[in-house]
């Protein structure tokens, strides 16, 4: 019998033990919901990092709504309809907004293609004036002013054996 009741006493306490120490990470904060907008004052700060007074009064806004039961999608969609959407920290990856996060991406893929093209085309411009090989087989890299003076050097010595 006294083991029994130990046992359930060991079990109420575990379980109150895990209740406890599992509220703060199910609780919402204020800061968690505020990480996800910019004061409205102008000082381009997150509204949980900003220290004025226009700060405190969103928070204390936000706070009103957690204590009501409101979840972070919720508060967040509630803000946005009250405050408009210049208030969020970051746009939604939807819609028109899908095309602040892709841009960068699309414009460092295009630069990366015309680079190589460029380069490409300045490659193949100089194989195209390679004409002779070297000892070993290979073409070396000529420009118009190396085969002038190579012609020049070919007249010279056909002249000097004569």
């Amino acid at each position: 019998m006294k083991r029994k009741r130990f046992l359930i006493q060991v079990a109420i306490v575990t379980i109150l033990l895990l209740e406890a120490f599992s509220l703060p990470a199910l609780a919402l904060e204020v800061n968690d919901v505020a990480g996800e907008f910019i004061c409205n004052c102008g000082c381009n700060k997150l509204l949980s990092a900003c220290e004025m007074e226009c700060g405190d009064r969103l928070r204390g806004f936000i706070r009103e709504q957690i204590d009501k039961g409101l979840g972070k999608d919720q508060i967040v969609q509630f803000m946005k309809v009250n405050f408009s959407e210049a208030l969020l920290a970051a746009p939604e990856k939807k819609g028109f907004n899908l095309t602040a996060w892709l841009t960068p991406f699309v414009v460092v893929i295009v630069g990366a293609v015309i680079t190589r093209k460029v380069i490409g085309s300045w490659v193949s411009k100089q194989h195209e004036d390679d004409d002779e090989d070297d000892d070993n087989g290979n073409k070396p890299i000529k420009s118009k002013a190396d085969k002038k003076y190579d012609n020049k050097v070919e007249e010279e010595l056909k002249n000097y054996g004569d």
